[in-house]
């Protein structure tokens, strides 16, 4: 089912949400079933009672040659000493539909050449709905790109998801962090994050005229050093 969505064109965010949906357990979950253990576990210092379908999770799913029966050790297929596969049980894909499923994930994944030019937040912006890490998102149509959260894409709900243009978070962050480091020059994201920056933004309400095309509404964002909040305006 999770080939079939993929190959249709059902993103992986969109397939994750239909497995919760169905209540569908994780790999990991299914196997601690058939063990007869309890679902779930502690995962990066938290406790889950079963842990959730993520599109990361997915992906290492779909790109695994086990799907073709080989067996795998650290991503690789596991050959003989002629070189053929070592197989551990019948395929699921044959290698053609494999190769073909690698091609359409493959496309997905390009990553845009703005992409990498203005992550400079990444691991410093946060939601305020959730307190997780927002990430670039670029638009179609559109010169520019944004910060969003993406909880979905961690397999959980944000309540008051947060979205900001990347630009202008971008400056207002730099103008802070150089007003607050008395700093000039160019600002790197490897400074930010050594300094114990943080940027949090809470969601924005709907409509509005003109005047919010004119910048960031700074009252939505929060900036800190190293957990202490600055005050003022850049």
């Amino acid at each position: 089912m999770i080939v079939d969505d993929a190959r249709s064109g059902l993103s992986l965010v969109a397939i994750a949400l239909k497995l919760e949906t169905a209540g569908i357990p994780v790999p990991r979950d299914r196997h601690a079933q058939l063990q007869g253990r309890p679902m779930g576990g502690r995962r990066h210092g938290r406790d889950f009672e079963r842990f959730r379908w993520t599109a990361g999770s997915l992906s290492k799913i779909l790109r695994t040659p086990a799907l073709m029966g080989h067996r795998v050790h650290k991503g690789k297929t596991v050959r003989d000493s002629e070189g053929a596969p070592v197989l551990i049980g019948p395929p699921l894909l044959t290698e053609a539909e494999y190769q073909a499923l690698q091609s359409v994930l493959d496309a997905r994944s390009q990553v845009h050449p703005r992409r990498r030019e203005t992550s400079l937040l990444i691991g410093v912006a946060h939601c305020a709905g959730c307190d997780g890490r927002m990430y670039f998102a670029t638009r179609k149509q559109y010169t520019y790109g944004d910060y969003v959260c993406r909880a979905s894409a961690r397999g959980t709900t944000c309540p008051a998801p947060a979205a900001m243009r990347a630009s202008w978070l971008d400056d207002y962050t730099v103008s802070r962090y150089r007003e607050v480091r008395a700093v000039e020059g160019d600002v790197t994201r490897k400074q930010l994050l050594a300094d114990g920056v943080r940027v949090t933004v809470s969601k924005g309400r709907c409509g509005g005229g003109p005047e919010r095309l004119a910048g960031p509404d700074t009252s939505r964002l929060t900036f800190t050093v190293n957990g202490r909040q600055r005050t003022g305006q850049p």
